[in-house]
């Protein structure tokens, strides 16, 4: 073929397992067994072609099912070699699982991290040296109100002005204080964040006290 030239990049997520055992029919439907980490072993029917050329799953690769659609409504099942499903795919940690873990999910991306604030966890870095600190989403709020003597009429923004404060990560600091948070490029490229486990404020308590700035 010709050289490889990439023209899209996947957005999706998508629920995989190990491919245990498999049989297949000559149309290419059949059986497969995957190592499931919640029901442990067990057997998924695959529809006619699922099996593209003799010999084409092996064991380890992944059984990959997509997102139900209209078409689909169970979600498209395809198959995927090992190597290639893992260069192409980040794991998930589980909801179910994600508290379970000894002092949270760790050695998790920032993206990994993200997706853990998107859920209402807590995150922070092994490598942090403040005790105690994380971060949390604050989901923001809409319809709010400038008032007199708040800073944003002091500001200069006309009392009654109505605004949405949006959502935004914060910072729980060693000092005990919420602050706003942004991202180093040594953070976004880290692999060492891990959920918290611990009494803190919530998202929502969170978003009462920052609420008032108005």
């Amino acid at each position: 073929m010709f050289p490889f030239n990439p023209t899209h990049v996947s957005h999706k997520q998508v629920e995989a397992y190990p491919i245990a055992a498999a049989e297949f029919q000559a149309d290419g439907s059949g059986k497969v067994g995957v190592n499931h980490p919640e029901h442990g072993y067990i057997v998924v029917p695959v529809p006619p072609g699922f099996l593209r050329r003799p010999g084409a799953v092996s064991e380890g690769d992944m059984l990959v099912r997509y997102a139900p659609t209209e078409s689909e409504p169970d979600g498209y099942l395809s198959h995927s070699p090992r190597d290639v499903f893992e260069a192409g795919y980040a794991a998930l940690i589980p909801a179910q699982h994600r508290k379970s873990y000894e002092g949270g999910g760790r050695g998790l991306t920032f993206g990994q991290a993200l997706e853990q604030m998107k859920d209402g966890d807590a995150v922070a870095r092994d490598g942090w040296n403040g005790k105690g600190m994380f971060l949390l989403l604050v989901p923001g709020s809409q319809g709010l109100t400038v008032d007199e003597g708040r800073p944003l009429a002091k500001a200069g923004v006309p009392v009654g002005t109505r605004f949405d404060y949006l959502p935004h990560i914060d910072m729980w600091t060693a000092q005990g204080a919420f602050v706003p948070w942004l991202a180093s490029q040594s953070d976004m490229l880290a692999e060492d964040w891990c959920v918290v486990q611990r009494e803190m404020p919530t998202a929502d308590r969170a978003h009462d006290d920052l609420g008032r700035v108005a």
